[in-house]
C-alpha cells in the first residue's frame, strides 16, 4: 500500500498568472520579419548559453549587464543568434542572424535557453518602470518566442525581482506541456521571514503552482538542465497550526515532478478559524522517498504528515528519528546523508529516478524510485520500510563535501573527483572506490565534458577511440584555463605515476592554446570539435563576446592529444619569435628594433594593416619628427612581412586559412580561434582602441598654434598683408586726428561767436526818457 491519504487537485493552490493567460489568449506579442524555419528533428544542450538543433547552433550572443538596454529591437549583444553548422564548419563564425533582439540574461548560470517544438525559452531583464520612471531592470522576466523569431511574447510567465533566480524550463512528457521550474524566497502569508517555495509554471496555461511550500533544502539536477524532477526536504511539525504544535526531530526527503497535478490533502479542522486561503499552512504536491519517523515518534506522534498516515499497514521501527541533506544532484542521481539520531556520524547514498547501472553493463543494479516514468514514485516504494534497505544505496566513500563524476570505462563504473594530489580516478565497487590513482599533478578541476573521441595515434598510422575529460583548473591565471586529457583504468598510463618521468601526450594534461573563459558566465561549450566560451582573453575582459576554437585535425578527426600539444608549441613560437626582436641591439648596443615586439602583438590580434604607417607619418607632419622617430625603416617593413607572412615571416605563408571572411596565416589569432557571433560597432571599435593603447605608442598630440600651422611662405604674406593692415591703420588714425582736431577748432569759433555782446553806445535811444 503506497498510500491512503487523498489527492486535491493542484490548482486549488495555484496562482494565475495574468500574463501567462494573455499568452494563451494569442494577444500581447512583438514581431519581427525573423529567419527562416528550423524544420528540426532533434535538439542537444538545451539550457547552456548554446542549443543545437539538425542544422543551426541557437546561441547568446555574449556577456552583457541586466543594465544593457533591452527595448525589443535594439540588443545585438546578448541577444539570442542563429547560425548553421555549415558556416561553423567553414570557420565563417560571424555569419549570425538575430532570432530574439533582447538581452537573454541571468546570474544564475546552471540554466539558459531552451527550445520546445517550436519555441526558445530564456529569461531577460525587465524593461518596466517603476512609479518614479525607473526601469526595473534587476528584475527578470521569463519569456518565450517563436524559433523562427516572428513572434516574441512582449507579457512573461514570471516576473523575478532577483536576477539569480534558479529556474530551468522542463517538458516532463514528449511534446507535451513546457514548464517553467523555479525556486524563491517569499511570503505569500503573512509570514515573519520570507519561506523557501517550489514553484511550477505551466507556459501553455500560465498556471503558477507551489508545488512544495516552506521546504528546506532543495536541489535541481545541475548536470542535465532539463530534468523535470526536484528533490526537496521538509520538516514535521506535529499539531502544525495549532498551539501545542511540537517540531519533530527528524525530517522527510521528498520529490516532485514539474507537471505535478495533484497535492496531497490535509486536515487542519483542529485549527481554530483555520482559513486555507488566508494561511494553508502546508503544500506539498510532491511524493515521500524517505521518512524519517523513529520508533518513539512512531509510536507518539504518528500523524497525517506521515507515509501511510490512515492506513491499515502498521510498520515495526528499529531506528531513532533519522534526518537527511542534500549533497548534490547530478546526471539523474540525488547524493544525500542519512543520520539516526544516535549516530556519531552520517552516512553517503544516492538514489535515482530510473535506477543505476553500477556495473555498466546496461542492468539496472540499483532500483529507481519512478521506475514507471509517469512522475510519482512507485507504488511498492514504502518511505518507511525504505529506511531498513537504504545500505543497498550506500557509497563507502569519502564524505558529502566531495562531488563525483561517475564514468563507464571498460564496461566498468568510474569515479572521477578532486583529492589533495589532483584530480584523482578510481573504480566504483560495491559503494566504495577501490584502486584510485591520480592523473593530475595538482589543482581543483572543475569538469565541463567528459567525451568520446576519435583521434590519431599518438604514433605510427591509424586511429583510436578515447574518452576525453575536458576541465578547467585552478591554479593558472584566473581558473578558467581548460585542458584535456585522454581517461584510462591503468594508472601506469599516466605521467604523474611514472618513475622516471616519461611523456605520453594522450595521457598527460594538455592545455588548449591560451583559452581563458570568462569566470561569472557559462562554462565553455561544444559544437563537434569546436569550443565555445566566453573570452577572457587578451584585450576581451571588458567585453566578453563568444569565441570559437576549432580543434579539428586535418583529417578532420579531433586532435589527438599529440596534435594538440603540437599546435600549442606552434601557437606559443609566434611569440617566441616576436620576442626575440626584442633581444636584437645595434652594433653601438642600442636597441635594433625599438617598439616593434608591441607592434607585432597589434598585428597578431587585429591584422591591422595600416595604423602603423598613419602612426608614423602623424609623428612626421604633427611634431616634425624624423620618420624612424618611433620605428625604424627595417621595423615597419618588418610589420608587413608578419602581416603578409612574407620575408622573416615567410615560414607562415603556406599554413593559412579563410577565418570570418578574411585569409589568415598562423601567425595571426584568428588561425586558432576568433570571434563568433557578432559584435557592436562600437564595441569593434573599442576592441581596437583597447589593442592600441596597449601595443602601440600613443598618438601625437598637436600643441602647435595656428601660426605655426602656417608655412613660410604664407607667414611671409601673413607678415606683408599685416604690414599694410597696420598702414592703413595708422594712415586712417591720423587723417582722423586732423579732421577732429579742425572740427574742433570750428566749433570753438562757432562758439565764441554765439557769446558776443554789443556794448556800443546806441544814442538813438534814450533809456531814461518816461513818456508820462
Amino acid at each position: 500500500m503506497r498510500k491512503t491519504i487523498t489527492k486535491i487537485i493542484c490548482a486549488a493552490t495555484a496562482l494565475i498568472s495574468v500574463a501567462g493567460l494573455a499568452l494563451a489568449a494569442g494577444c500581447g506579442n512583438w514581431t519581427t520579419e525573423g529567419v527562416s524555419p528550423d524544420n528540426y528533428t532533434q535538439v542537444t544542450s538545451n539550457g547552456g548559453f548554446a542549443v543545437q538543433t539538425d542544422d543551426y547552433v541557437y546561441f547568446i550572443n555574449g556577456y552583457t549587464l541586466n543594465t544593457a538596454d533591452n527595448t525589443f529591437g535594439t540588443p545585438l549583444k546578448g541577444s539570442i543568434q542563429r547560425i548553421s553548422k555549415d558556416s561553423i564548419a567553414r570557420r565563417d563564425y560571424t555569419a549570425s542572424e538575430t532570432v530574439v533582439p533582447l538581452v537573454a540574461y541571468s546570474s544564475h548560470y546552471y540554466a539558459g535557453i531552451y527550445i520546445y517544438g517550436d519555441r526558445i525559452y530564456y529569461a531577460t531583464p525587465s524593461t518596466a518602470r517603476n512609479s518614479t520612471g525607473e526601469i526595473q531592470n534587476s528584475n527578470l522576466e521569463f519569456k518565450s518566442s517563436s524559433l523562427d523569431g516572428r513572434e516574441t511574447m512582449s507579457e512573461h510567465y514570471h516576473r523575478s525581482n532577483s536576477t539569480a533566480l534558479e529556474y530551468r524550463y522542463v517538458q516532463p512528457e514528449e511534446g507535451g506541456d513546457v514548464y517553467l521550474l523555479y525556486v524563491i524566497d517569499e511570503s505569500l502569508y503573512g509570514e515573519s521571514s520570507d519561506v523557501t517555495n517550489i514553484h511550477s509554471v505551466n507556459t501553455s496555461t500560465g498556471v503558477d503552482t507551489i508545488l512544495a511550500y516552506n521546504v528546506s533544502e532543495y536541489s535541481f539536477d545541475t548536470q542535465d538542465p532539463t530534468n523535470p524532477y526536484v528533490f526537496y526536504t521538509m520538516p514535521v511539525t506535529y499539531n502544525l497550526g495549532s498551539d501545542n504544535a511540537i517540531e519533530e526531530g527528524y525530517n522527510q526527503l521528498y520529490m516532485v515532478r514539474a507537471d505535478a497535478s495533484e497535492r496531497n490533502e490535509y486536515d487542519f479542522s483542529y485549527v481554530a478559524d483555520y482559513n486555507a486561503d488566508e494561511n494553508p499552512l502546508y503544500i506539498n504536491c510532491g511524493d515521500l522517498v524517505y521518512d524519517g519517523i523513529g520508533n518513539i515518534s512512531y509510536g507518539e506522534r504518528y500523524s497525517q504528515f506521515n507515509y501511510g498516515y490512515g492506513g491499515d499497514e502498521t510498520y515495526t521501527i528499529n531506528r531513532t528519528d533519522t534526518t537527511y541533506e542534500l549533497s548534490y544532484y547530478k546526471d539523474g542521481v540525488l547524493t544525500f546523508t542519512s543520520q539516526s539520531s544516535l549516530a556519531s556520524s552520517a552516512g553517503l547514498y544516492r538514489i535515482s529516478i530510473d535506477g543505476i547501472d553500477v556495473n555498466g553493463d546496461g542492468q539496472v543494479d540499483e532500483r529507481g524510485i519512478d521506475v514507471n516514468g509517469d512522475g510519482a514514485v512507485d507504488d511498492d516504494w514504502n518511505a518507511i520500510t525504505q529506511n531498513d534497505s537504504i545500505n543497498d544505496h550506500r557509497l563507502l566513500i569519502s564524505t558529502e563535501d566531495t562531488e563525483y563524476t561517475f564514468v563507464t570505462l571498460d564496461g566498468e563504473q568510474w569515479a572521477l573527483y578532486n583529492g589533495d594530489n589532483g584530480l584523482m580516478l578510481g573504480q566504483f565497487v560495491g559503494g566504495q572506490i577501490d584502486n584510485e590513482f591520480p592523473i593530475t599533478s595538482s589543482g581543483t578541476a572543475t569538469i565541463l565534458a567528459v567525451r568520446e573521441e576519435t583521434t590519431a595515434l599518438e604514433s605510427g598510422s591509424g586511429t583510436q577511440t578515447l574518452t576525453y575529460l575536458y576541465y578547467m583548473r585552478t591554479g593558472d591565471g584566473n581558473g578558467y584555463f581548460i585542458y584535456r586529457i585522454a581517461l584510462s583504468t591503468d594508472p601506469d598510463n599516466y605521467e604523474v605515476n611514472k618513475l622516471p618521468y616519461e611523456e605520453v601526450y594522450t595521457y598527460s594534461e594538455v592545455r588548449i592554446l591560451d583559452l581563458d573563459a570568462y569566470s561569472s558566465w557559462y562554462v565553455p561549450e561544444f559544437v563537434g570539435n569546436t569550443i565555445l566560451f566566453a573570452s577572457e582573453t587578451e584585450g576581451m575582459s571588458e567585453y566578453n563576446y563568444l569565441m570559437a576554437c576549432d580543434l579539428s585535425s586535418d583529417d578532420g578527426d579531433m586532435m589527438s592529444n599529440a596534435e594538440l600539444n603540437a599546435y600549442n608549441e606552434q601557437y606559443n613560437a609566434v611569440f617566441d619569435e616576436i620576442d626575440a626582436y626584442g633581444d636584437e641591439t645595434n652594433s653601438d648596443g642600442t636597441t635594433a628594433y625599438e617598439n616593434l615586439t608591441d607592434a607585432l602583438r597589434y598585428a597578431f590580434y587585429t591584422g591591422d594593416e595600416s595604423y602603423l604607417d598613419e602612426l608614423i607619418q602623424a609623428y612626421v607632419d604633427i611634431q616634425g619628427e624624423d620618420e624612424e622617430y618611433l620605428y625604424s625603416k627595417r621595423s615597419a617593413e618588418i610589420y608587413h612581412e608578419f602581416i603578409d607572412a612574407t620575408g622573416d615571416w615567410a615560414e607562415y605563408a603556406d599554413e593559412s586559412r579563410t577565418v570570418n571572411g578574411e585569409v589568415v596565416h598562423a601567425n595571426r589569432q584568428p588561425y586558432y580561434y576568433a570571434l563568433f557571433g557578432r559584435m557592436t560597432e562600437e564595441d569593434s571599435e573599442n576592441l581596437t582602441d583597447t589593442f592600441r593603447s596597449s601595443f602601440m605608442q600613443s598618438w601625437p598630440v598637436d600643441n602647435s598654434t595656428w601660426w605655426d600651422d602656417m608655412g613660410t611662405a604664407w607667414q611671409v604674406v601673413f607678415i606683408i598683408a599685416m604690414c599694410v593692415v597696420g598702414l592703413a591703420v595708422i594712415g586712417g588714425a591720423v587723417v582722423l586726428t586732423i579732421f577732429l582736431i579742425r572740427r574742433k577748432k570750428n566749433k570753438a569759433v562757432e562758439k565764441e561767436e554765439g557769446l558776443k555782446v554789443d556794448l556800443t553806445d546806441d544814442k538813438n535811444i534814450d533809456v531814461y526818457n518816461d513818456e508820462n
